[in-house]
């Protein structure tokens, strides 16, 4: 029985070497981005993940344990991989990395339309950002303008308020002026009396 076990491991790390192995030559040997990601995303996880399976079965035939740590790597790697693999594809359509010449693109319609779509949006954006900036830089400017009016008024209110005051001034050193005229008549008058 025993030699059994160790038998099915060994073929697990044979399948597991040879699929890593072809992950390899996958990623050399494709034509384009795409396909490389596909051979790296789905014969590596599997090549990995069997060779992972067969570390559990040899650790636990030889009587050391389950060891759930190596069941955790085993799932978080057939989380992780595909997802990778899917957005560095997903990454590279949207930068325009060019598809092997043997593919034929059939979401270049749907990604033309897209392109367009997000185009005339952010036309739009734009169109609506430099109405807002003329608004502001128009609520700036009437801002200043009535700030300008109302300093104007208040130096036209000072000036007036200024003029009104020299006024009474000078009707006051006038009247003191007559007031004293007329005292120094009347002393005079008194005098000459």
């Amino acid at each position: 029985m025993n030699v059994i076990i160790e038998i099915i491991i060994s073929i697990m790390v044979l399948i597991g070497g040879l699929l890593s192995i072809l992950a390899a030559i996958g990623v050399i040997r494709l034509p384009d981005v795409y396909t490389r990601t596909h051979a790296a995303g789905i014969s590596n996880t599997f090549g990995v993940s069997i060779l992972l399976f067969a570390t559990v079965g040899y650790f636990f035939h030889s009587g050391e344990g389950f060891n759930a740590r190596v069941i955790l790597a085993v799932f978080f790697i057939y989380l992780t991989t595909p997802v990778a693999s899917h957005l560095i594809n997903r990454a590279a359509y949207d930068t325009g990395v060019p598809l092997a010449i043997r593919i034929r693109d059939q979401l270049r319609s749907v990604k033309k339309q897209d392109i367009k779509q997000r185009k005339s949006l952010i036309i739009r954006q734009e169109q609506i950002e430099r109405a807002r900036q003329e608004k502001e830089e128009l609520e700036d400017r009437l801002d200043y303008e009535l700030r300008e009016e109302q300093i104007e008024a208040y130096e036209r209110d000072e000036n007036i308020e200024r003029e009104r005051d020299e006024q009474m001034i000078e009707e006051e050193a006038d009247d003191s002026e007559n007031q004293i005229i007329e005292q120094d008549d009347d002393s005079s008058n008194e005098d000459e009396k």
